[in-house]
């Protein structure tokens, strides 16, 4: 992509998640905010996930999506609560570069993160030690009976995602 295209979408991009925040601040675009990054609603996080997926698909490339959840039971999910839901946010936060986004997949029962760079071939492996990076730094970061009851796993999302 040449550098004139690049600066245009980065425009674009940039011009688009502002637009989002302030269109919908009202009803909670921005799900969290703190010192780590920005959590976003699910209306918001998944308009950035459909701009990636599109993006992958184009690229012939693959993105990463990481869900986390609170259960129950192994079958049933249950709401976060607020305190459980901006301590999850934020040790997401940690688990991501800057390039990638966290908020509401599913608003207060699935947390998400996008790994927004689109990944040529990651190996077969790499869902798994995402995954297993992501409950590490979880449980270091939530108090341990809510720690156990997390569910983390992580979907390729674009070409040749399987």
């Amino acid at each position: 992509m040449a550098f004139e295209s690049l600066l245009t979408y980065s425009r674009f991009f940039g011009d688009t998640a502002t637009s989002a925040r302030e269109r919908t601040h009202g009803s909670r675009a921005i799900a969290f905010s703190g010192g780590i990054g920005e959590a976003y609603a699910e209306s918001t996080f998944r308009h950035f996930l459909g701009i990636e997926r599109v993006r992958a698909d184009r690229s012939e490339r693959q993105v990463l999506l990481l869900l986390v959840t609170l259960r129950r039971c192994p079958q049933r999910g249950v709401r976060f609560s607020p305190w459980l839901a901006s301590s999850t946010l934020d040790a997401l936060g940690l688990c991501v570069r800057e390039v990638d986004f966290v908020g509401w997949y599913h608003h207060e029962r699935i947390a998400g993160a996008v790994l927004a760079q689109g990944y040529e071939a990651p190996d077969a492996e790499a869902p798994a030690r995402i995954a297993d990076r992501v409950v590490r730094v979880m449980r270091e970061r939530l108090p341990k009976a809510a720690a156990e009851r997390l569910r983390v796993r992580v979907v390729r999302l674009g070409a040749r995602a399987r």
